[in-house]
């Protein structure tokens, strides 16, 4: 059934409406946002330079979220704000993106108007698409894709979901799921859908060797990480009871559990009806559900593998949209084949409240985000303010805490961190102390996070609140709800004397 345009004109604004206002009032949640602003803002500045080189791509994250926002950040000059409208703007598609599967497998504009109520007032997936972050974007693109293949489109399904697999390494579970779909459904595999959807992996290979001599870079740095993450955390390296119960209860609050037993339901009477009637069911009950296995699977063997060592709230938002459609088109079916039954229409009611109340805890999560934006932002502003009182231009501050060095606004080169420090440094303070010195440090951003210097050498400056010692000043503490309080110090002998105001 065709829906009218002004019905794709009502979900678009609202959508955009309350994904862009979100973007300008919601703090950014996690530290990745903050790194992928200063990413933004490098690139951004080789672009306008003419100096930007393929191998200037490597890095931690995949290129292609901070590299489109690079561009419109020449003229809105802030590369936070420029990702948070990204975000957003993806946001708002995945919910347009969400009404049209849910039409199309329904067949019904109310559940339609329904999966978009759901998604647009989920205030988790609100968070995050305000937020300077690959997950929304990542979503979108996959479920371009989902839309595309509904719709047999494969090579345009392929083109998204490789867009999607340079955004984010979890899309690359769709790279045999495509073909295998394809196959399927119509005995046939579209080479080019194929070629397309490998180029991802093949081209990162290629910039990692470029850019290090070794096709692997990528992957040995996040299991360096991962690595200081498991002996930050002992308790990690293997599964313990708590922390399983912690990560089942983080994803199923961004997947929705009321989501996730639609999906569950929906392949169940997938392989019931398949087997009853021995052929493949339509692919608008196949396509949604494959989807999110193949992703949910992605993750569990990184979880099983500690490639994935802790699971997020933020990781379950990829299911959630995903889910919806299923779950409407669930109720539509159920109210179909039993129309005059008040029980079911009751018993849908109670699904839909259901799915709202899971919404609780993500609206107490946001609280606590904004708490700890609160938090980074005192420190920043202490920061930026001892900055201005000194006129000595040589002056750095050491700072892994990257949500500080954003937030302060102040020059990259006025920063140093753990990554720039060398290797002898993590086991001697006395180098530590020594680069420190050599590097014109007179402030020391202290966080307990897994890959930072200081905790390992200087584990007594975050024992309290409020603690001196000969070596360091406190100028300013923050207690954080939701991540590592930071404390902010200044070294002793760089403090001017105590005859001299500081100007």
């Amino acid at each position: 059934m065709r829906v009218r345009a002004g019905h794709w004109i009502i979900v678009w604004l609202i959508a955009l409406g309350t994904r862009l206002t979100a973007a300008f009032l919601l703090p950014n949640p996690e530290q990745d946002g903050y790194s992928y602003a200063e990413i933004i803002a490098r690139l951004s500045s080789q672009i306008s330079e003419g100096h930007l080189q393929l191998v200037d791509l490597f890095g931690f994250w995949f290129p292609l979220f901070p590299l489109t926002a690079a561009i419109p950040n020449f003229w809105i000059d802030n590369s936070l704000v420029t990702g948070k409208v990204l975000s957003a703007l993806c946001g708002a598609g995945s919910c347009v993106i969400v009404f049209a599967i849910a039409q199309r497998i329904s067949r019904s504009i109310a559940l339609g108007y329904l999966a978009f109520a759901l998604i647009v007032l989920n205030p988790l997936h609100l968070l995050y698409s305000a937020a300077c972050m690959t997950d929304i974007p990542s979503s979108f693109l996959v479920l371009a894709s989902l839309w595309s293949l509904l719709r047999r489109r494969w090579v345009l399904a392929a083109i998204f979901a490789a867009l999607a697999g340079c955004v984010r390494i979890e899309p690359w579970a769709l790279i045999p799921l495509l073909p295998l779909v394809q196959f399927a459904y119509e005995k046939r595999i579209s080479i080019t859908a194929l070629i397309i959807l490998i180029i991802p992996p093949l081209a990162w290979l290629a910039i990692s060797h470029l850019a290090t001599g070794d096709p692997f870079a990528y992957f040995a740095a996040r299991a360096r990480y991962h690595a200081n993450y498991l002996d930050f955390y002992p308790t990690r390296h293997g599964f313990a009871l708590a922390d399983i119960r912690q990560d089942v209860d983080y994803f199923l609050l961004g997947a929705n559990r009321i989501v996730v037993l639609a999906i569950i339901a929906t392949a169940m009477l997938w392989i019931l009806r398949t087997a009853r009637c021995h052929r493949l069911m339509p692919v608008s009950w196949t396509a949604p559900f494959a989807y999110a296995a193949a992703l949910f699977g992605f993750l569990c063997l990184a979880y099983g593998t500690k490639r994935q060592p802790v699971i997020l709230p933020r990781y379950g938002l990829i299911l959630f949209p995903l889910g919806l459609p299923l779950l409407t088109w669930l109720i539509g079916l159920s109210i179909k084949h039993w129309p005059r039954s008040l029980s079911v229409k009751l018993v849908a009611f109670i699904l839909i409240g259901l799915c709202l109340r899971e919404t609780k805890g993500q609206v107490d999560t946001v609280w606590k985000v904004r708490a700890d934006f609160r938090a980074h932002q005192q420190i920043a502003h202490a920061l930026r303010a001892a900055f201005s009182q000194s006129p000595n231009v040589e002056q750095r501050c050491f700072s892994d805490d990257v949500g500080v060095r954003v937030l302060s606004r102040l020059p990259a080169d006025r920063f140093v961190r753990s990554a720039f420090a060398p290797a002898s440094a993590w086991q001697d303070a006395a180098v530590f102390e020594s680069y420190l010195e050599e590097n014109h440090v007179t402030y020391l951003v202290f966080t307990k996070i897994e890959d930072s210097l200081p905790p390992q050498v200087f584990p007594h400056l975050g024992s309290s609140a409020q603690i001196n010692s000969e070596e360091f000043q406190l100028i300013a503490f923050a207690s954080s709800p939701f991540a590592s309080d930071v404390w902010l110090y200044r070294l002793r002998d760089t403090a001017p004397p105590p005859h001299e105001e500081p100007r």
